[in-house]
């Protein structure tokens, strides 16, 4: 059963695309092997021939599923290695061609633009190693996913390998072969054609005797056996290439000794699926009709859950296990993480891709909008999946979707839950909001007590979150402010006036409407100062948020627009910049703030939330030459440091995006991790933080797993930049305070935040709550 323990209910899994739960009987099959039939299969005594037999059965297994030859099927360590088999098997005979031919150099290497980066990948490798320099030409796809037959028809021709998906991982869409099939074999020239099956297996049809496919790749760990074991069907006449060379295993194609373990595994799985497909039932697998009413299970859930959701899946042509969704309003990282605070895991899209900032490659070449791209989920369920665990699944979604219904972030509900106090996070929003995106930042000042507020630096992608936010506070906005003109884009100020029914009635560009340097909001804890600083362009300003509640109002914060980085400066080459003039802002902001004024920028390239005046002064190369006291630099070096710096960000982006500023390759100086194990940490002397979004941490109820007596206080990432302005105080920078977050990473890098501007004694749980689990349920000896 797929499903454990988690938050005091069971936590269901929904991500078998990226690997699915091993079969018992597989398990049994590969322990077995392990303790029994454990001899050589290139042995010649009885042992090793025990052992050859079951290889051999795998095989034929494996073949009988495909309707191809035994000797047409080779194990691997999994799809991966298959490709390279294939890819180098093509690669190396087009090598031999162009000797003999030189006119092959012309031919084209055909791939989808959806296909597995282990394929794209691949090929670019091999050509590279082995000096093929043909054209790789990538054939788009519809908006559902479906390959353009038009392009591959148009090339060919030209065309000596094609490579294609049977089922798309990602969106789970079914290529139709057949139809490719008849557009390639209408050509006169020879097209080896490469199929990767590993989402296909067990969930369409595939027959190779009736299908012209040269090379097909299969993983065990996406169909219930184990990881580390696949196979290759590679069609007896098209070319081989030995991957790896040794003893001759696999007829040579990919010698060293056999996992027989996985092999015995996968053969279990194979077997019954060849069962199932003659019309025999298996107590494990479901039927194609059981999964396709899982899926219309699961859809109505998430409709009901959130209403804003669109479907990325083409529901008519594809496998019934795979969906893909997003929420308008939630980026995919967002949606996970409460998913998987409410009991679901599931994925933001293939799991090779999981790490990157980039959207999703399938997404991208299906033309999706913009938001939809960003928001996109996977959820994957499996052939052996249970009724039981489809049911626990909708009930954690429809957690999920309550937890967010009742955030003021959410943009996925059009009406709040009644059943919730809407006023129980009231403390949350009173003070700075961040709201990042991309890299970057719209900030949201709030007086929860006279529900004043002040927007500063508003993106286009903040402004939906922010009509939430201010609609379901019922906040009232007293100004809407940028820290200056942008050289790339044009503001979103005016944009969100217009949605949110305001006048632009300003008195000047920047939204900034009195006539004096100050805005007080009479009753309001806030007051902010606007101080002229330009340089990085001409108009760049910035606001001091000062606290008319403390003695002295000292200054908050200073947002400061592009003028000062996390660990650098904003640039000044632009037409609309100075260089002149940021020399004499940086002075001039030097006599307002003190060393512990916290920046708040408009840009966070290294994801360090904040930084302060008296950090950068220490740690930023040009700050710290300028107000060095032994050896100030004069205001021409200066200007000739600062336009070197300029001059090498030139030719500078971040994902094809125009960078603001000098982006530090050492912002952390500090290299050591500030971790702290479960067992180390004592709740009686440490603080703990819970540093998640709120609905990730009303949905965890469970804290007695942890040994906490009482949960953790929560401050949501989206609020960090209080906490930052509490600690920074002198009598606060000691207190031992203990960050926790579902997996330690978010923790970890606000802990290193905070540690970079001098609050030593602060550490991350390390693992967060799914070590801390782990550890406390006994599931893994630690």
């Amino acid at each position: 059963m797929n499903k454990e323990k988690n938050n005091g209910n069971s936590k269901v899994y929904f991500d078998c695309n990226a690997t699915a739960p091993i079969l018992k009987e597989a398990c049994q099959a590969a322990l077995w092997s392990m303790e029994r039939v454990y001899a050589n299969p290139s042995s010649s005594h009885i042992a090793g021939a025990e052992a050859k037999l079951i290889l051999e059965e795998s095989r034929i297994q494996a073949s009988k599923l495909l309707n191809v030859k035994p000797t047409e099927i080779y194990f691997t360590s999994g799809a991966t290695e298959a490709i390279q088999i294939s890819v180098l098997s093509v690669l190396n005979w087009i090598k031999d061609q162009i000797k003999d031919e030189p006119s092959f150099l012309n031919k084209k290497i055909l791939i989808s633009k959806t296909e597995h980066k282990a394929v794209y990948n691949s090929i670019i490798h091999w050509k590279k190693i082995l000096g093929v320099n043909l054209e790789v030409v990538q054939i788009g796809v519809n908006s559902k996913g479906h390959i353009s037959l038009d392009e591959i028809q148009e090339h060919i021709n030209d065309t000596v390998f094609l490579c294609t998906m049977a089922v798309n991982n990602e969106t789970g869409l079914i290529t139709n072969l057949k139809e490719i099939e008849k557009v390639i074999r209408s050509s006169a020239s020879k097209v080896f054609w490469l199929v990767d099956c590993v989402q296909a297996l067990g969930k369409i049809s595939l027959n190779f005797n009736d299908l012209s496919v040269d090379y097909a790749t299969f993983s065990g760990h996406k169909v219930h056996a184990p990881k580390g074991i696949g196979f290759l069907y590679l069609r007896e006449k098209a070319p081989q290439c030995s991957l790896i060379v040794g003893g001759g295993q696999e007829r040579g194609i990919r010698a060293g000794t056999e996992n027989h373990p996985g092999i015995a595994a996968i053969g279990v799985i194979l077997e019954k699926l060849n069962k199932i497909k003659d019309g025999c039932l298996d107590p494990h697998f479901k039927t194609n009709q059981e999964l396709f009413h899982f899926r219309s299970l699961l859809l109505n859930s998430l409709v009901e859950a959130f209403p804003a959701i669109e479907i990325n899946t083409d529901l008519e042509n594809s496998v019934a296990t795979t969906l893909n969704f997003s929420v308008y309003g939630f980026t995919s990282k967002e949606l996970m993480r409460v998913f998987d605070a409410a009991g679901v895991s599931l994925s933001g899209g293939s799991a090779c891709n999981s790490k990157s900032l980039d959207y999703s490659h399938v997404l991208e070449a299906m033309n999706l909008p913009e938001w939809r791209k960003a928001s996109a989920i996977r959820l994957s369920f499996g052939l052996t999946t249970s009724q039981e665990e489809i049911f626990l699944g909708i009930k954690n979604i429809q957690a999920a979707g309550k937890a967010l219904k009742n955030s003021c972030l959410n943009l996925a509900c059009k009406i709040i839950d009644d059943s919730i106090d809407n006023n129980s996070e009231d403390s949350l929003i009173h003070g700075i909001t961040q709201l990042e995106y991309d890299s970057s930042n719209t900030w949201l000042i709030s007086d929860i007590n006279t529900r004043f507020c002040v927007i500063i630096d508003p993106t286009f992608e903040s402004i939906d979150r922010l009509i939430s936010l201010i609609k379901c506070k019922n906040l009232n906005i007293q100004a809407v402010l940028d820290t200056h003109s942008h050289a790339d884009h044009v503001s979103a100020r005016s944009c969100l006036l217009e949605k949110l029914l305001l006048k632009n009635d300003a008195c000047d560009e920047l939204g900034w409407n009195s006539e004096s340097n100050i805005l007080n909001f009479n009753s309001s804890t806030w007051e902010i100062e606007r101080l002229e600083t330009p340089g990085h362009t001409l108009d760049s300003v910035s606001y001091f948020l000062k606290n008319k509640s403390s003695l002295d109002e000292k200054i908050e914060c200073v947002f400061i627009g592009d003028t000062v980085l996390i660990g650098g400066l904003g640039r000044t080459d632009f037409s609309i910049s100075d260089s002149k003039l940021f020399y004499d802002t940086i002075k001039n902001l030097d006599k307002k703030l003190h060393d512990n004024t916290i920046l708040c920028p408009a840009h966070d390239y290294s994801q360090s939330i904040v930084t302060t005046w008296g950090t950068e002064k220490r740690n930023n190369i040009l700050l710290k030459k300028l107000f060095d006291p032994l050896n100030c630099m004069s205001e021409k070096e200066f200007f000739a440091e600062k336009k070197l710096i300029d001059s090498q960000l030139l030719e500078t982006n971040l994902q094809g995006k125009l960078v603001c500023g000098t982006i530090s390759n050492s912002v952390l100086t500090d290299k050591s991790l500030p971790t702290i194990s479960i067992e180390d940490l004592d709740a009686s002397i440490f603080e703990i933080i819970d540093i998640r979004e709120n609905a990730e941490s009303i949905l965890f109820k469970n804290w007695n797993v942890l040994n906490f007596i009482n949960p953790p206080k929560n401050i949501p990432l989206t609020k960090i930049v209080n906490f930052f302005n509490y600690l920074i105080n002198e009598e606060n920078k000691n207190k031992p305070i203990a960050l926790l977050c579902s997996t330690g990473n978010r923790s970890l890098a606000i802990a290193k935040s905070l540690r970079r501007i001098g609050i030593k004694n602060v550490w991350s749980i390390s693992g967060g709550l799914a070590l801390s689990q782990l550890k406390y349920d006994n599931l893994y000896n630690f």
